[in-house]
């Protein structure tokens, strides 16, 4: 975006300096770490609500899903006349006590925003609702990329094979936080079915999160220490992805997976699980498998590929989808100039 029209400032749900902090800091752009929730909830909402109070902002646009409530409150208590809640989360809790939450929340966060966003359709069903989907209420707002850096390159993806010393590897890789809604136990244990059957498989986790330790020690147990790599939080995603011959996302539950944006720009094949909206699959890449099939059956699944396929460039058809985040951003940028202008 045009940096002398719009000026960002981040509110971060974490102690941890992210990798792209320091680019966004010379932009100008002020950061503020928070107390998590789980950290300390109340800690959490004060930090949100003097941050808003004192910031003197235009726009308070916020992608906390029905939590969202608290900075639109904050803002709208501050005098912010344009706020925007966006929603990500493209299937509906389980958890009876969040359900409860949800729908408890979402008629005031409904009033006191004013635009409504959702990165799909099913996000704005979900938040929203089918009737202001119709009305043409809900902005959809794409989780874009920039395909052009995943446009698969079989120089890239034999480099990196060769930097990670898995040049002759049957390589399954998985990229995300070490957290619950990951799924990354039933992930070891997929790989765990694959390895007894193949031992030249070799299994790429990258991220980090509060269960990576747990996450190391199932590997451990079940003696694929040398077969895991443990990458830890990369800036180098995008030459990952090409290294990879299958991606792994047996996730209990996803928003709008960016991750499966990228790694259908980079041609390459991805088990999903069938909790992952169907709005993400741009290709004929995905393949969604039920949790409820067993590891054995996944692992067959993935043996089908160990022989290769045909890799090549998809970013034509994410770019026709609507990932290009080029368009994605001219986008975003004309709203907010339009709003603030109103």
């Amino acid at each position: 975006m045009d940096r002398n029209k719009i000026k960002f400032d981040f509110i971060v749900h974490t102690k941890e300096r992210g990798i792209l902090e320091p680019i966004f800091e010379s932009y100008n752009s002020s950061i503020y770490h928070v107390p998590s929730k789980h950290e300390s909830f109340f800690g959490n909402l004060k930090s949100i609500k003097e941050i808003i109070a004192n910031g003197n902002y235009n726009v308070v646009h916020a992608h906390q899903g029905i939590m969202s409530f608290f900075p639109i409150y904050y803002a709208k208590k501050a005098g912010v006349k344009k706020r925007i809640a966006h929603s990500h989360e493209a299937r509906t809790t389980t958890n009876i006590s969040k359900k409860l939450i949800h729908n408890i929340l979402k008629p005031f966060l409904k009033r006191y925003s004013n635009y409504w966003f959702a990165c799909g359709i099913d996000a704005g069903k979900i938040l929203w609702g089918e009737d202001a989907l119709k009305n043409g209420q809900v902005y959809i707002m794409k989780n874009a990329i920039d395909i052009k850096r995943f446009k698969f390159c079989s120089d890239v993806r034999e480099k990196k094979r060769k930097e990670l010393g898995i040049e002759k590897e049957f390589v399954i890789g998985n990229v995300g936080r070490f957290e619950y809604p990951k799924n990354h136990e039933y992930l070891i244990k997929i790989f765990n079915e694959v390895y007894k059957k193949y031992k030249n498989a070799v299994l790429l986790l990258i991220g980090d999160g509060q269960l990576e330790g747990v996450v190391k020690k199932q590997v451990e147990n079940y003696g694929l220490t040398d077969a895991v790599k443990f990458l830890g939080v990369r800036n180098d995603v995008n030459e990952l992805l090409q290294a990879m011959d299958i991606f792994l996302l047996p996730s209990r539950w996803e928003g709008l997976p960016v991750v499966l944006v990228e790694a259908q720009a980079a041609g390459l094949k991805s088990l999903v699980s069938d909790t992952v909206t169907m709005e993400v699959k741009c290709t004929n890449l995905l393949e969604y498998i039920s949790l409820e099939k067993s590891p054995q059956y996944w692992a067959n699944e993935i043996l089908k590929y160990k022989n290769g396929y045909e890799r090549i460039s998809r970013i034509g058809q994410l770019s026709e989808a609507g990932y290009n985040i080029q368009d994605e951003v001219k986008k975003m940028e004309k709203f907010y100039c339009e709003i603030c202008n109103n």
